[in-house]
């Protein structure tokens, strides 16, 4: 097992996978691959103030990638001593299909993930959850963190 990836929000089940990835990456000395999604969310965008309405799009996806790259360095420097070992990625769309689309596009060995995240009891009642489409979709083993 060479590299992990943990996709993270800002949810307690994230901060669980990274406990178990910092676990596995001092065990095996494998580099660490974290990615955050930033889903449109239209509800936000619609009800915001702080975004321009010239360009919301544009503006919204700024300020979501600024905060994803300040969560995900946070998290990276929860690894301590290895943190050199951690890749941070943003990518845009949808949750679960970004996910999927980079264990299938880069060179992933194994996927530790979150069972909840923000948001999911409405991605449960309406979507499906993110976990649940990773597990039953992803060629690599996933473990799923409670």
């Amino acid at each position: 097992m060479k590299r992990i990836l943990i996709p993270v929000d800002s949810s307690e089940f994230s901060e669980r996978a990274i406990a178990e990835g910092i676990k596995f990456a001092k065990a095996f000395g494998c580099e660490i691959v974290l990615l955050h999604v930033v889903g449109l969310r239209l509800s936000t965008l619609r009800f915001s103030t702080s975004v321009p309405a010239t360009d919301p799009v544009n503006a919204y996806d700024k300020r979501e990638e600024e905060y994803a790259k300040d969560l995900l360095e946070a998290y990276k420097n929860s690894f301590g001593d290895i943190k050199d070992k951690v890749e941070i990625k943003v990518a845009f769309g949808i949750v679960a299909d970004e996910i999927l689309r980079t264990i299938n596009n880069t060179d992933i060995d194994f996927v530790i993930i979150g069972s909840h995240g923000i948001g999911s009891a409405l991605y449960r009642a309406f979507l499906g959850s993110v976990s649940n489409k990773v597990v039953h979709h992803s060629t690599k083993p996933v473990l799923v963190v409670k």
